[in-house]
């Protein structure tokens, strides 16, 4: 009886502590602590009302957690863009304006960020941070730019 009790009470808690990770994957997504949560609450439920004990919970765990791990990776897939590659060749940013985010010198390279990309600039003078820019060339993997007048 004691035991029977003990199993109820922890079924119980598991139940409790996995509501408690869904909230919490609700609240901060892409943690995947519903992974564990979906163990914990069925594993809870199998041992409250004592449809499976001992070893059993072990398989049935892992099991359930593949299970969720498969469904919630799925899931957020959904939400994510796709990776295609970019159909944009460097050379179309030249004319474009753009931002340094990492100070050029003639001396060093220094990026920029036009539109949306940050890319590898050079300068024939020096440009610090925040500078607005035209790109004039691009080569290879490399912008090349000037202050913007």
């Amino acid at each position: 009886m004691a035991e029977e009790l003990m199993g109820t009470e922890i079924g119980l808690a598991f139940i409790i502590i996995g509501i408690l990770l869904f909230l919490v994957e609700a609240t901060m997504p892409g943690f995947l602590v519903a992974v564990p949560g979906t163990v914990l609450i069925a594993l809870g439920i199998l041992m409250s009302f004592d449809i499976v004990t001992g070893i059993w919970l072990l398989p049935i765990g892992l099991v359930v957690g593949l299970g969720s791990l498969y469904g919630t990776v799925k899931f957020y897939q959904t939400f994510a863009t796709p990776d295609t590659p970019s159909e944009m060749s460097i050379e179309s940013f030249v004319g474009m304006s753009g931002k340094v985010t990492k100070a050029i010198t003639p001396d060093s390279l220094g990026k920029v960020r036009v539109d949306r990309e940050e890319m590898r600039a050079i300068s024939e003078s020096d440009l610090s941070v925040g500078i607005s820019v035209k790109v004039v060339s691009a080569e290879g993997i490399t912008l090349t730019v000037e202050p913007k007048e």
